[in-house]
This record gives structure tokens, sequence and C-alpha cells, in this order.
């Protein structure tokens, strides 16, 4: 009779054998031991026990194998060239480079309808309302409102020299001079030969030192409107008084009187000093003409004969001139007579 090693123990089964040799077979054959009878037998034997069963986990789900990024690149391509093959027109335009037949740029540069277009003075303010004047506070000898008076008047004196339509035309400044010390005969001089009869050239005194002039004969504006940017500052002038200090840049723009709907731009910025004088002082209630000095663009270089004179297309200079000074002319960096050197020199500008 075969047994298990795993299951009875040896005294009992020789105490059964022996039972059964004797005849008393009332003895019953050894039961079973329990798994934990065997686990302990085992333990006295020096026997290990068997391995435990083991608790159930849940398991996280295995991740899905990542997919190289050339697959991702090549499933990719394949949706562009299938998505091109069927809507080409819209799509193809995407990734041409180079020539083709792709739609017209959208026109760069100023038009009769939008003259400032791609210019800084496109944002700017128009006219007068472009030109700041500062708070006026008693300085000089002078009561808070006899300064803001000179400042009203030196804006007028500005306005009426590059603003007004018949000023612009080759008309005297007239009501731009009105308040011109009698005594500054030499400035008085200067005044009488520069703008001479209404829309005469000065001789050798330049009108457009002072004024703002487009012969009407070659040339119109593009509009009713003139961009403007500047203002002034204020402080006691010696003697009782104050000096105006004026900074403005002026942005015209103009076409052929002959028509052809080219706009191109003269941009002028002047710096002009006007003296008041208090009350109770010599020419009390006139200004002097201190100093002025301007840089032009696009007005012509030489004698310009007592107007501005813009180039159109071909007749602009595209070459720097020997000393290669190039300027921005809305750049306000700076002095005004700082840009181009010295007086009456020529200079490029990088933009109009």
């Amino acid at each position: 009779m075969h047994r298990s090693d795993d299951s009875i123990p040896d005294e009992e089964w020789d105490r059964f054998l022996r039972d059964a040799a004797a005849g008393t077979g009332a003895a019953d054959a050894p039961k079973e031991p329990s798994a934990r009878a065997r686990m302990v037998t085992r333990r006295l034997q020096g026997q290990p026990p068997p391995e435990p069963p083991r608790a159930h986990r849940l398991a996280a789900p295995a991740s899905a194998p990542r997919r190289k990024p050339w697959f991702t690149i090549v499933v990719a391509a394949l949706v562009v060239l299938a998505i091109v093959a069927f809507v080409p027109g819209p799509l193809t335009g995407l990734f041409r480079s180079g020539g083709g037949s792709a739609g017209p740029a959208a026109p760069q540069g100023p038009t009769v309808r939008e003259p400032f277009r791609d210019s800084p003075a496109e944002h700017w303010a128009g006219g007068a309302d472009g030109i700041d004047v500062p708070a006026a506070r008693a300085t000089g000898g002078m009561s808070a409102a006899e300064v803001g008076q000179a400042l009203g008047r030196t804006k007028d004196f500005l306005v009426g020299t590059n603003l007004d339509p018949g000023v612009l035309r080759g008309e005297r400044p007239t009501g731009a001079l009105r308040f011109l010390a009698p005594r500054q005969r030499a400035v008085r001089e200067y005044v009488t030969d520069a703008f001479g009869a209404p829309g005469a050239p000065g001789g050798e005194n330049d009108p457009l030192r002072l004024a703002t002039r487009f012969d009407p004969a070659r040339f119109a504006f593009a509009g009713d409107v003139v961009k403007t940017r500047g203002g002034m500052t204020f402080r006691a002038a010696g003697g009782g008084g104050i000096d105006v200090t004026t900074d403005v840049t002026y942005v015209y723009p103009v076409v052929r009187a002959s028509g052809g709907g080219e706009v191109v731009r003269t941009i002028v910025r002047r710096a002009v000093v006007l003296r008041w004088r208090a009350p109770g002082t010599a020419g009390a209630g006139t200004f002097q003409l201190v100093s002025y000095a301007s840089d032009v663009t696009n007005g012509g270089c030489g004698d310009r004969k007592g107007y501005f004179s813009p180039e159109f297309g071909a007749e602009r200079a595209t070459v720097a001139p020997d000393d290669g000074v190039v300027i921005d002319p809305y750049d306000r960096a700076g002095t005004v007579d700082g840009h181009a050197g010295t007086e009456d020199e020529c200079a490029s500008a990088v933009r109009s």
C-alpha cells in the first residue's frame, strides 16, 4: 500500500498496520490530517511549508505601446496630402514661397484716400491739434494770464506760417507776422524781401526758412489735413518777458497738380524761438524772432525758388550723399539742426 509522505505521520501508519495484522479490524483507518496539521508537522520535521496562496491584486491596465515619433509624422503628412488632393487651391498657397500666381499684395505707401498710410504720422493729430501748449504760469515779470496770451499767439504764429491754406499756396503770412516787433529791423527787412508781393519768391532771402509754401501751378494736396506733432516750452528772458521755444514736425501729403494719383510726403521739422516782452518794457505785447532752423525731407535741394519742390517716382534720389548723412524725419530726438549738419546741407532720409 502506498501512502503519501505529505498526508499521514509514520507513527499513525505503523499503528494501523500492527492492528490490521493482529486481526483487530476495529481500528479505523487513519484520517487525513487537516492542512493546518500538515503544516505544523512539516515545521516540526524541518521542511518548509507550501507556498501560501497569493492575494488577488487589481493590476493597473497595461499601457498601450507608445508610437514612435516617426509614425506620428508619417500619419500627419498623409492627412495633409489627402486634404491638398481634394482642396488644392486654398492650401497650396500656404506653401508657396516664390513665384506662381499668388494673389495681388495689398498696396503699400500713401494713396489719395490714405495719404499718411505706412507712416508714423498716420497716428498723429491733424493741424493745430498736434501742437501742444503748456500750462501758463507767472514768469519773467508776466502774470499767468499774460504768459498764456503769449503762448496762444505763438501757436497762432506757427499755424499762420505752416498750416494756413493761403500761405501754403504762396501767399504772405500777414496774420502770423502782425505781432513782430517793429524795432527788429533786420528781421523786418528779411520778411519784406522774402515774401515780397503775394506769391512772389523772395530772392536771396528764402521764405522757406520761416514758412511752408508749394507752387500751386505744380503741386496740390491730397486732402485737407496736415499731420503735426510737437509743442513748446518757455522760460524767463533777460530784461523781462519770456522766451518761447517751439519744436514741431509737419507732414504734408502732396500730389502733382496735373494729376496722376501718386502721393508723396514732404516733412518739415521747425524749431523757432520767439521772445515776448513783459508789460512796461520796450516792445511789450510784440515778439522778437530770436532764432529759426528747419529740417526738410523731400522738399528739394539747392535753390528752391521760394517753394518746396517734392520729387515723385523716378525723380526721387535713391543713393545716399557722398558724406553718408542719413536721417529719419520722424525721429524727434535731438535738436533740429543736429540732423543734417550745416545749414542748407542736403542729406538722405530713410523714409518719408
